[in-house]
């Protein structure tokens, strides 16, 4: 209990800190924010192979401006589902740093992971893109489209990204670039992170802008139950997440996440999705995710076509 108490103490000694840099550099300080979009935690804090990871919230945040342009710094929270031998359901505690700025225009979604990182990646891994690794060797390139990588990775951008500190990899998605898993989250890697962000931007060619329409740009979310990688194609995705947590959604209030356990347990009852329907259902509610979440239409038929 000593030890504990000793740890807590630390651990808000730190945030005070961090809190009190951050503030000193002109950004702004929240203790803790809801869930960024979907898009965003399903590239930084998906799970190994499936969708296992429930966010709950972002804490330790920062928001300020580099190089004119505004970004978000925060420590992302979420819970791993599980259930234990006899069947109890369970979330363990996952957590990633990131940066990210929104764009001034669409992207296509490209993936660019660290070969240098140590640290364990949570984040959704996309198809590779030839040639697989970038001129210097750092970054393995994955995506959908083959055509804005090679505009992307010129000598220039090449360059900005040799000074990004280890992570465990750069994302363009959603009309965001972020950058996620790198440690430790102090103010000389939030600036720095920012600052190489605000460097990719600026580096984009400008033939590269505007192309991609919503799909492209990596609107919606993959099925939970598909594993990230090779066998992905954008015509799997959802307009929206095909669970919530298991329960895990209402288990932890976004504004208790800074000082969240390590490890919740669920009733079978408390395990379940609850979705609205439209008015009129007699229920009023779907429970369950067979009913709720499993026939969820796609991000391309809402555009107009299956692709």
């Amino acid at each position: 209990m000593i030890f504990g108490k000793r740890k807590r103490e630390e651990a808000l000694r730190e945030r005070a800190q961090l809190r009190a840099e951050m503030e000193g550099s002109g950004w702004a300080w929240f203790a803790s924010q809801p869930a960024p979009p979907y898009e965003l935690r399903e590239a930084a804090l998906r799970g190994i192979r499936r969708n296992d990871i429930w966010t709950v919230a972002v804490i330790d945040v920062a928001e300020g401006s580099v190089a004119g342009h505004r970004c978000r710094a925060g420590r992302l929270i979420g819970y791993e589902y599980g259930t234990t031998n006899s069947g109890i359901p369970h979330g363990d505690r996952r957590e990633t740093n990131a940066v990210w700025i929104d764009l001034p225009a669409p992207l296509p979604e490209i993936r660019l992971v660290d070969a240098a990182s140590t640290q364990k990646d949570y984040g959704l891994s996309l198809p590779p893109l030839g040639p697989g690794r970038t001129a210097d060797g750092r970054w393995t390139v994955e995506g959908f489209v083959p055509s804005f990588a090679k505009d992307l990775l010129t000598p220039q951008t090449l360059d900005v990204l040799a000074e990004m500190v280890s992570v465990s990899a750069v994302v363009i998605r959603a009309g965001v670039v972020l950058a996620y898993g790198f440690e430790p989250y102090d103010a000389g890697h939030i600036l720095s992170v920012a600052t190489t962000l605000a460097g990719v931007i600026e580096s984009v060619p400008e033939r590269a802008w505007g192309r991609a329409d919503p799909l492209v740009a990596g609107t919606g979310v993959f099925p939970r139950r598909l594993e990230g990688g090779a066998g992905l194609s954008l015509g799997q995705r959802l307009i929206r997440p095909d669970w919530k947590g298991y329960g895990l959604e209402g288990k932890v209030p976004w504004q208790e996440a800074p000082d969240a356990q390590k490890h919740v347990t669920m009733s079978r009852q408390q395990a379940i999705d609850v979705w609205d329907v439209p008015p009129g259902t007699p229920t009023g509610v779907y429970v369950g995710t067979r009913s709720g979440g499993s026939h969820l239409p796609t991000v391309a038929s809402t555009m107009g076509g299956e692709r």
